[in-house]
């Protein structure tokens, strides 16, 4: 063991030799004494920032982009009594799965006993009479016009009523 204590001494004191404390103190010294001149330089102000120019918000007069342009078929709600009418039970339709503002109409197939559209939905045409269900919100075909069908909608209104809405397809005339 006492040869374990003097290897154990001997690295300590090589290790205390190499730390030579006083060139590192002038060098201190020499660096405070070299800023201490700098300690009373004046802070520059901050620059002046001119506020931005305030633009009015211009586009609440714009049309709703989620409603129908005018001429393309328009709409009108009006709170509805039928929501207490409406069949739960009833299977859906594949035309249901679409929303109204996609369907174009594209003709009319007349008959004496009944008058039929033609609607197309992502490329597809399709048949329909009056009565028949289109959209995701109970829609259901009112009338059918040369020009226009007429479709009204069921559309709760998240307080436990429905709201109607009244919606005109009209004629595509370039199909």
């Amino acid at each position: 063991m006492s040869i374990c204590l003097q290897l154990f001494g001997a690295g300590l004191l090589a290790s205390l030799a190499g730390c030579d404390g006083r060139q590192s103190t002038l060098e201190l010294q020499s660096y405070l004494q070299a800023t201490q001149g700098h300690t009373n330089t004046a802070i520059e102000p901050l620059p002046v920032i001119s506020a931005a120019p305030v633009t009015p918000y211009g586009a609440m007069g714009l049309r709703n982009p989620f409603q129908a342009t005018p001429g393309q078929g328009a709409s009108s709600w009006t709170v509805s009594l039928a929501g207490d009418e409406l069949d739960a039970d009833r299977p859906r339709q594949f035309l249901e799965g679409f929303d109204l503002e996609q369907f174009e109409m594209v003709g009319t197939l007349s008959s004496e006993v009944q008058a039929n559209a033609l609607l197309r939905v992502n490329g597809v045409i399709h048949r329909l009479k009056v009565g028949d269900y289109l959209g995701r919100n109970n829609g259901q075909i009112a009338s059918i016009q040369a020009q226009q069908i007429e479709v009204f909608e069921l559309i709760s209104d998240g307080r436990g009523g429905w709201l109607e809405r009244s919606l005109t397809i009209p004629l595509k005339q370039k199909s």
